[in-house]
């Protein structure tokens, strides 16, 4: 739980750290051109919203704010998916590729996996209430006809007539 806790605090810092890890990556380890940094530039705040959205549908979902944990298939896929953005953010030769290319990937199964649960939770909560609306219609079956009149003592009747003249 400890674990799943950590990971529903750290999903938005995680939208900011991590593009910024990507600067700081590229200044540290990066030996190249400038175009690759205008690239890095442009990829940051797509990084950065493409975060926020995926954190958003997690957020939404009412079983995370209640517990303030994201389930276990949150848990894998959002360290999977960090794992490889900061291993992009070192820069390595040969392997910046297929790292950024397991971060896309990641993100689209993060992305789908959240809306899944999202919408599969949503409709168990939607089929509940229906059900308590509809128990909450249905005539009380014990309910027995001595139960329905009640003698509270005195009454004053007022009838309405409307004549037509």
């Amino acid at each position: 739980m400890i674990i799943r806790k950590a990971f529903y605090w750290w999903l938005f810092p995680a939208a900011v750290v991590l593009p910024v890890w990507l600067l700081i990556g590229w200044a540290a380890f990066h030996q190249g051109s400038g175009w690759s940094f205008l690239g890095l530039l442009v990829l940051c705040p797509i990084l950065f919203i493409a975060m926020l959205i995926v954190s958003g549908i997690v957020m939404a979902r009412g079983s995370v704010r209640e517990r303030r944990a994201v389930s276990w298939w949150d848990v894998a896929l959002f360290a999977a998916w960090h794992l490889s953005i900061i291993g992009f953010g070192f820069f390595l030769s040969g392997l910046t590729g297929w790292f950024a290319v397991a971060g896309i990937l990641l993100f689209v199964a993060t992305f789908w996996v959240s809306i899944w649960e999202l919408l599969t939770e949503t409709r168990a909560r939607v089929q509940q209430t229906f059900a308590a609306y509809e128990r909450a219609a249905q005539p009380q079956a014990t309910a027995s006809p001595a139960r329905d009149s009640v003698d509270d003592g005195e009454y004053i009747v007022i009838e309405e007539r409307r004549d037509r003249d």
